[in-house]
């Protein structure tokens, strides 16, 4: 098996017909730092006894941490166990500036060196390193595989820690640590939607294209769907790029699976840099199938990215966004987000309020 290594650039050049708030191997745990704080009240002495009063406070919240091993669990059953442990292996090499990293075989060793996996993955190595030999060596044998940098060892190492910590700040930035799942979605959401412009591919750019959008803030739908996706593994929500291919519509979103329900949410067709508004639209977010199919994507042959087979019907995978438990309105836009009371509060097209209660007591 061999990823295609062009076909991510593909998507982005043909998704140009389709496309269109400003704030700043198993599943990898998202591992955060631990600070507990503990407080001892003063000595009270009386004539009878002495007491000593201790009370703990609970910790703070913990900050998120940059995850190098991103997972989808999504695509469990069909890339082996020892693809995901090759790649991570691979991650780890990087990140400290090595040559070789463990890997059971060839075929792990082309999958964790893919251009799209890198790309989807682990961003700041698409396009840096190659799985080709152009020395003469083997490139995998014996359990371990070699890595050929594009660029100096010493220049990508610091390109890693620069996105790590972009990563970090953007985490840490618009989530807060006791945010649930639903939280994170609709915040990183309305990240993306204030903080990102639609600009096209820069012809001849050697950068990946989910590691260029989140640095520079710009890019196209397949960018924003990657990006989107790789934002919520971060924090340890399962989600993925995907795309259709129609005579008249070329596009590509994100696929969400939340609370073991799949969801479509269209990071590019909300930006709020094409609006020109300070509102967060939602009617592209936790859409059904039925409400994706509404709006001109069709839903019946998907492209994946990160699927083996890329299409949708050629795998045992299936996509579906059945659950309508989110849903608002056509043309709503945010107005607050009430954490405490789990409630979401909008306003139609229409100038009326609503209320989407998404805690626990409505699932």
């Amino acid at each position: 098996m061999r990823f295609r290594h062009l076909t991510g650039m593909m998507l982005a050049a043909v998704c140009l017909t389709g496309c269109a708030e400003h704030s700043q191997p198993a599943p990898q745990e998202h591992t955060e730092e631990t600070a507990a704080g503990t407080q001892t009240a003063p000595e009270t002495t009386t004539e009878a006894t002495t007491t000593t009063e201790t009370t703990t406070t609970a910790p703070p919240p913990e900050p998120y941490k940059f995850n190098p091993h991103v997972y989808s669990p999504m695509f469990g059953s069909v890339i082996p166990q020892e693809n995901w442990d090759a790649f991570y292996s691979l991650c780890d090499a990087l990140r400290a500036g090595e040559t070789t990293f463990a890997c059971a075989g060839q075929e792990a060793y082309e999958w964790a060196t893919d251009s799209v996996v890198l790309g989807h993955l682990f961003p700041a190595a698409c396009m840096k390193i190659t799985g080709e030999s152009k020395d003469g060596t083997v490139p995998c044998e014996n359990g371990t595989g070699r890595i050929y940098y594009t660029v100096p060892i010493a220049e990508f190492t610091a390109r890693q820690a620069e996105f790590e910590e972009t990563v970090t700040a953007v985490l840490n930035g618009c989530l807060e640590p006791d945010d649930d799942d639903f939280e994170k979605c609709l915040k990183l959401y309305r990240y993306i939607e204030s903080t990102y412009t639609y600009e096209s591919i820069p012809e001849g750019g050697t950068d990946g294209a989910q590691y260029s959008a989140i640095m520079e803030h710009k890019g196209i739908c397949s960018h924003f769907s990657g990006v989107y996706a790789y934002f919520l593994m971060q924090v340890g929500i399962d989600a993925t790029d995907i795309g259709c291919f129609a005579p008249d519509m070329c596009h590509a979103w994100t696929y969400v699976v939340l609370n073991g329900q799949g969801y479509h949410v269209d990071p590019t067709w909300a930006l709020m840099s094409d609006r020109q508004t300070d509102k967060l639209l939602l009617e592209y977010f936790m859409m059904t199938d039925e409400r994706r199919a509404e709006t001109g994507c069709p839903v019946d042959d998907l492209t994946v990215d990160l699927l083996p087979e890329y299409w949708v019907n050629r795998s045992s995978l299936k996509f579906p966004a059945t659950d309508d438990r989110y849903y608002m309105k056509d043309y709503s836009e945010l107005d607050s987000l009430d954490e405490q009371t789990k409630t979401v509060h909008y306003t139609d097209m229409n100038g009326d309020s609503h209320e989407l209660h998404y805690g626990a007591s409505e699932k």
